[in-house]
């Protein structure tokens, strides 16, 4: 197996994981579980971009790793 090495992030952003629905342009934000309130939507944050992107591959799927994306979450809003 190879590691992959942390990488080192000096800045104070917010990190958070997108997923693609139909495999081109139509990204959504994991969000945290609103109990059933849709219009309560809150995407999962991270301090860390290390942990976000360990997080981030619980949701890829097998030869599709490029539907999951970690991104500054300060920049994409």
């Amino acid at each position: 197996m190879v590691q992959q090495s942390r990488i080192e992030d000096l800045s104070n952003s917010k990190w958070a994981i997108m997923v693609c629905l139909d495999g081109k342009d139509d990204w959504i934000f994991v969000t945290e579980d609103s109990k059933g309130n849709c219009w309560d939507l809150r995407p999962v944050l991270f301090d860390d971009i290390n942990v976000a992107l360990e997080y981030a591959k619980t949701w890829t799927v097998p030869d599709k790793e490029h539907n999951v994306k970690v991104v500054n979450y300060d920049e994409a809003v």
